[in-house]
């Protein structure tokens, strides 16, 4: 059985996965704003968001640009399209057909 501890640090690593899920769709809809707007925008804290941005930025799901607004530093977070993770020749071979084959039967035995 697993100490209270483990237990408890497990709980929070899955909470933060969720939060950070739900921070990245909403970066994907709400792509160019700054940390700052994020929180405003979100209803979450500055801090929160922060911790999360940085999780995502460390997992290379998104990326932060420093910029100059009204004479501050900001930093305006972008998604990365998931394009992004393949090379083209990569990309090129998943737009060929039947590529999905495989996949769509599986999912089809799957649902049925």
């Amino acid at each position: 059985m697993l100490s209270k501890t483990i237990q408890a640090v497990r709980k929070r690593e899955e909470l933060a996965e969720d939060v950070d899920w739900e921070l990245y769709r909403w970066i994907e809809r709400h792509p160019g704003l700054n940390i700052y707007a994020l929180a405003k925008s979100i209803g979450w804290s500055h801090g929160k968001v922060y911790s999360s941005v940085k999780r995502l930025e460390d997992d290379g799901l998104v990326k932060l640009d420093k910029v100059i607004i009204n004479g501050r530093s900001a930093s305006i977070v972008t998604y990365r399209r998931w394009q992004d993770f393949f090379t083209p020749e990569e990309l090129e071979e998943i737009q060929q057909p039947g590529y999905f084959d495989d996949v769509e039967e599986i999912l089809k035995k799957a649902t049925s």
